[in-house]
């Protein structure tokens, strides 16, 4: 018994070529402006835990009296860094904060830095000693928008750092 030729329908290899094609150039379209909005959200991430543990060291400065002792890495000109493991442990220990925050990719290139300047350091005006916070941001837009607020006659700390805050620093 012959059984009749069931037609069936399947994608040329034309059609397939087609399909890949669109769908290449979508990705290619799309995948920059994903990364860029991924940049964006990690700096904002950054802004806002260096909003935290500016709050975080001003209440530990509050009730001491004096700005958590800086956990100095010599690698990094005796910075406490955020990607080594050790960052500002009196913040947790004390209770102001209940984990440390990271920075979103904390290595080499992206991470928080902390050290305390004796008033007056770099000709920075101020009545008590200061600190500063975010190495570099992803995006330049980002950056552009969000600057640390400020700079002493002795050091541009913007130059250095994508966002500087801190204590007894102030414009100049």
């Amino acid at each position: 018994m012959h059984m009749p030729n069931k037609s069936r329908r399947a994608f040329t290899l034309i059609e397939l070529v087609v399909v890949i094609s669109i769908m290449a150039i979508l990705s290619g379209v799309l995948v920059p402006r994903v990364s860029s909005h991924m940049r964006s959200a990690r700096d904002a991430k950054r802004l806002a835990d260096v909003k935290i543990m500016r709050s975080a060291i001003e209440q530990f400065y509050l009730d001491r009296g004096f700005y958590p002792v800086a956990n100095t890495n010599s690698s990094y000109g005796g910075w406490d860094v955020s990607h080594d493991g050790n960052f500002i442990d009196a913040l947790v220990e004390g209770g102001y904060l209940e984990d440390i925050p990271r920075d979103p990719v904390n290595d080499a290139t992206y991470h928080y830095r902390y050290y305390v300047y004796a008033q007056g350091s770099y000709n920075c005006a101020g009545e008590t000693d200061f600190y500063v916070g975010v190495r570099n941001f992803e995006s330049t837009e980002f950056a552009s928008k969000n600057k640390g607020f400020f700079r002493c006659s002795g050091r541009n700390w913007n130059n250095e750092f994508a966002y500087v805050t801190g204590g007894g620093a102030s414009l100049e």
